[in-house]
């Protein structure tokens, strides 16, 4: 038996389909003594668009390919150009230079033809390190909705990491995108991409690790069995329920705050009749491919 993984090397990563919920239990996890959320809250680059997870799926199914060197060198485009500085107060800069980042990923283009894993795992765990550092965390916790529907590509990256998913009514989150200034602006769409994403979260925890994820949903959380939600979400980090952080829980987590059943105030009667007529048909083919639907 090798020595127990550190907790850098036990991060949490909480996601899900976007607008369900990941940001609010990675707040509540923040405020347990043992666990910090990220600063960025979503570092992006692992598990986002064209972001180290995709580029090492390329390369572990087309190792030494020019398939592989492009996804790599799109993944530190990525790193470099849009996730290191996002806005003066948001991104990796605050805990790293730039001349750092650009040193180890000019190391993992190099060593990815030879060990992609390893040089995967050498850089992110490189920024990662920097940001425990700067924050003096011993487990981070990370929001980027991707996790979710990523979290068996992640795991050859983190096989230690532990995944939460936080599900939601589909109708409420294509409402939620759509208030939004991101994402689809139209709500059909909206719920087109979250039933595309159920699915593929549904994929990516059948692929991974028994045990290695916990799937919550929102209205569980917050309405129908927040002590019980709370004491197993816990018990799958490994920690103890903290009594900062139910103060916390209790004061900011409020069945109010999450908006359940938003989609039928924010549109008229014959717009939510033809959401709730789509919802249904997308619940029924994500139910036929074996994907539970939040209540």
């Amino acid at each position: 038996m090798g020595e127990p993984a550190s907790g850098l090397e036990r991060p949490v990563l909480v996601g899900g389909t976007g607008r369900s919920g990941s940001t609010v239990v990675g707040h509540l996890l923040d405020h347990h003594r043992d666990l910090t959320l990220t600063r960025p809250m979503e570092v992006r680059f692992i598990a986002g668009n064209d972001g180290l997870a995709d580029a090492l799926a390329v390369a572990l199914r087309k190792p030494g390919s020019p398939k592989a060197q492009a996804a790599a060198e799109l993944a530190v485009d990525r790193l470099l150009n849009r996730w290191f500085e996002r806005a003066p107060q948001v991104g990796l800069h605050q805990s790293m230079t730039r001349e750092d980042v650009e040193r180890w990923a000019h190391q993992y283009l190099v060593d990815m033809d030879r060990d992609p894993v390893a040089a995967t795992r050498s850089l992110a765990g490189q920024i990662m390190d920097r940001i425990a550092e700067r924050l003096g965390a011993q487990r981070l916790v990370d929001t980027t909705p991707a996790n979710a529907r990523k979290a068996d590509r992640l795991e050859k990256i983190y096989p230690d990491s532990a995944v939460v998913v936080v599900t939601r009514d589909g109708r409420d989150v294509a409402a939620s995108f759509v208030s939004q200034s991101f994402g689809p602006d139209d709500v059909f769409e909206a719920l087109a991409q979250w039933e595309q994403r159920m699915l593929r979260t549904h994929e990516a925890v059948a692929a991974s690790r028994p045990g290695r994820v916990l799937t919550i949903p929102l209205m569980d959380l917050v309405v129908s069995d927040r002590a019980g939600t709370l004491e197993r979400l816990c018990a799958h980090l490994g920690v103890d329920v903290d009594p900062g952080m139910v103060e916390w829980f209790d004061a900011n987590v409020t069945t109010g705050g999450a908006h359940p059943g938003r989609w039928r105030q924010d549109f008229d009667d014959e717009t939510c009749g033809r959401i709730d007529a789509t919802y249904a048909e997308a619940c029924e083919r994500l139910a036929a491919a074996g994907v539970t639907i939040p209540a």
